[in-house]
């Protein structure tokens, strides 16, 4: 069994729970260190993208998950080291407890679907959570033309659009005002930043179908954000498109179901 460590850029605490959880991993376990971890417990590490691992265990938040899901190879249990961290489902007084779990394989992998995401016919990282098109400069309205395949759904005004998966409509879509969608479904969201006509609603589209984003007018500079991780200035003369990738997400669960997750991250949150 190979496992691997990632944590968060420049957290030794973060490194500190790594420590925890090497004590207790059976013996004949092969360790990978991310060269972050590697450099906080000052053993040899592995560059990101060249780690391949049966388990891979993030310890910080959603953002370390993602960079995760973006560069390495294996299915990912995220433990979480403060904020809302949704897709790290371990909370800190359950990580020895975990542990044991994934000892005893008292596990599954889930999976869900990945969105390819191509800019003027080069392919960028796949996202697990989103791709975001914003205006570039604060308070600066930016017009978009949408297609899906060779339909055209129509031109937009506003800060910004969201095209989510299932896993990301948890996240930037949802407070944007998107649904909610079950994880495991085939399907992306659109979601529309503070849309400057109140008819532009959110929408589910199929997996088949290829959106294409242009911005419109001159001198209409905007941002793409890849998961949070990348970003990508790009403009009138760019051609964006997003479409189901072949690849997928890859988490393992531990026994929480998503609506439990949902109930604890999102919905008491809200109530708090």
């Amino acid at each position: 069994m190979d496992i691997a460590f990632v944590i968060r850029r420049g957290c030794p605490r973060c490194a500190s729970i790594v420590k925890r959880i090497i004590d207790i991993v059976p013996q004949d376990w092969n360790i990978v260190y991310e060269r972050e971890t590697a450099r906080f417990l000052n053993v040899p590490g592995k560059e990101l993208d060249k780690i391949e691992a049966d388990i891979i265990i993030t310890v910080g938040g959603d953002g370390t998950v993602l960079r995760t899901l973006q560069r390495a190879r294996g299915p990912v249990l995220g433990i979480n080291m403060g904020g809302l961290g949704f897709l790290s489902e371990v909370e800190l007084g359950k990580v020895e407890s975990t542990v044991y779990k994934l000892a005893r394989k008292d596990y599954r992998i889930e999976r869900s679907i990945k969105l390819k995401v191509v800019l003027n016919g080069v392919r960028q990282v796949d996202c697990t959570n989103e791709v975001l098109i914003h205006s570039s400069r604060i308070a600066k309205i930016r017009r978009f033309g949408i297609y899906t395949s060779d339909n055209f759904i129509g031109l937009t005004a506003a800060d910004g659009i969201i095209i989510a998966t299932p896993v990301g409509s948890t996240s930037y879509a949802f407070s944007a005002g998107g649904p909610i969608l079950y994880p495991t479904l085939d399907a992306i969201v659109i979601a529309y930043l503070a849309p400057f006509i109140s008819s532009s609603r959110s929408m589910v589209i199929p997996p088949d179908q290829e959106i294409t984003v242009k911005v419109l007018g001159k001198n209409e500079d905007c941002v793409m954000v890849l998961d949070g991780q990348e970003n990508i200035k790009v403009g009138p003369s760019d051609e964006i498109k997003v479409s189901l990738s072949e690849n997928k997400a890859e988490f393992i669960n531990v026994g929480r179901s998503f609506f439990e997750r949902m109930r604890d991250k999102l919905i008491k949150n809200v109530v708090d």
